[in-house]
């Protein structure tokens, strides 16, 4: 294994169960709709594809597919290390796909059967122990769609993509983690809010008040749905314009 990733399989799961927000990532092309060049350049290879990666994409892609998808966040491992010219590639077979950073710099990764079946890899144009990797699950529906019945599969569907993956000797632990998730609306203003609404009707509320950061460093404020709110399922959560989204 990669020397960027010698933390337990555990470990790169509980990172998983962290999540960006996304006003709504565009979809994955499917597997035959890649574009793929031939390998020009010697890359620095980052950790397997096939091992961790393929699996855990393509469970989120099944269980969780329009709602998230699965990303690749590199941060560095010490001061000094420059991200902005890094570049990401899926290299398999002889061929390299570039993986293209989306909002707060996170690499959405690819469900590709074919370069998963070649034995392929991520690889970058770096020094891998100058990074430190985290999988992270983004939200990918839109804005306008969330309601309160959302939140609750979204949190629900997590838990059916991610406990099949998880070695027996860890799941307990790993459902005591998973159990604390939450869906945080963000926003960058500590004056923000989030409105609960049957139609017209305002149900409740929310103030955006709770400090956190993003997975671009950067500080937000957020309130917490457990997925145990009594409104009715069909009530709409209206985001702030700036909104995040984040599982927490």
């Amino acid at each position: 294994m990669s020397p960027l990733l010698k933390l337990p399989v555990l470990s790169a799961l509980a990172a998983l169960l962290c999540a960006l927000p996304a006003h709504a990532q565009s979809e994955l092309p499917a597997p035959e709709q890649i574009q793929t060049v031939e390998v020009k350049a010697a890359h620095t290879r980052l950790v397997p594809y096939k091992e961790l990666f393929y699996p855990m994409a393509k469970a989120v892609q099944q269980s969780l597919a329009g709602r998230a998808a699965l990303a690749v966040q590199l941060r560095p491992a010490r001061a000094g290390v420059r991200t902005d010219d890094l570049a990401v590639w899926l290299e398999g077979g002889g061929e390299s796909l570039q993986v293209r950073p989306g909002e707060h710099g996170l690499y959405i990764v690819p469900v590709a059967d074919r370069t998963a079946q070649q034995d392929g890899s991520f690889s970058i144009n770096k020094n891998p122990s100058d990074l430190r990797a985290n999988l992270v699950i983004v939200p990918t529906l839109a804005p306008d769609a969330w309601t309160i019945g959302e939140v609750r599969r979204l949190l629900h569907d997590v838990h059916a993509a991610i406990d099949p993956l998880v070695p027996w000797h860890h799941r307990f632990l790993m459902r005591a983690f998973t159990r604390k998730l939450g869906v945080s609306v963000c926003s960058l203003s500590p004056s923000g809010h989030v409105d609960v609404r049957d139609g017209e009707r305002l149900l409740a509320t929310y103030p955006t008040s709770e400090p956190g950061r993003n997975h671009a460093n950067a500080p937000v404020y957020c309130h917490r749905f457990t997925g145990n709110e009594d409104f009715d399922p069909r009530a709409r959560l209206v985001l702030p314009d700036d909104a995040q989204v984040l599982l927490i």
